[in-house]
């Protein structure tokens, strides 16, 4: 954990900032080890992602933990579409050009949204007729409490029109550390 941490090359305004405390996680274990710990149970906690739905107008006199968790892995595919699980702080746009260069598709129409995987699914981004629910699978995220991983479905998670449970019912509890998409191997032209 470092103290007085800048903040202005991880936000995308690049304003001058800085955390009293910073740290990033790298994996889902960090997470678990920090909540274990009771670093994560205060709600003013700053998550950062990729910084792109932040105004930073000011120093961040709280914990700023950046999701750094980053990894794109298949798991599962069939003649018609391919199951892939996604690091939460995977930048967005990245994964929508390496699932095109791959011929997965599903998140083209929404190329150069800015942040990262984890944010996707909390916001229900969207674009061009297409939004995240279209593809999505499950999240796995931590209880910001106790620790303790969980598994959240498509009906879980609520989505709506730039929403989902995480922006009302579990606002501040939970950390998003990996999203499952379902995508498919035919292109819809």
């Amino acid at each position: 954990m470092e103290s007085n941490y800048p903040l202005k090359s991880l936000n995308t305004f690049g304003l001058e900032a800085s955390a009293a405390q910073y740290i990033e996680v790298n994996s889902t274990e960090d997470v678990i080890e920090l909540a274990k710990q009771g670093k994560l149970k205060d709600e003013n906690i700053l998550i950062l992602g990729g910084g792109s739905n932040i105004l930073l107008c000011d120093n961040v006199d709280n914990l700023v933990v950046k999701n750094n968790i980053k990894y794109i892995q298949k798991t599962s595919q069939d003649e018609t579409h391919i199951t892939v699980k996604v690091g939460a702080g995977e930048v967005w746009h990245n994964l929508v050009l390496i699932s095109l260069s791959n011929n997965w598709f599903g998140l083209e129409n929404m190329s150069l949204i800015p942040g990262t995987v984890g944010a996707a699914p909390m916001q229900n981004i969207g674009a061009y007729g297409s939004e995240v629910k279209d593809v999505f699978e499950s999240l796995e995220a931590i209880d910001r409490n106790t620790g303790e991983l969980k598994v959240f479905n498509h009906e879980e998670c609520q989505f709506g029109y730039r929403e989902s449970v995480f922006k009302n019912n579990f606002k501040n509890q939970y950390l998003i550390v990996s999203v499952t998409f379902k995508l498919s191997l035919e292109a819809n032209i």
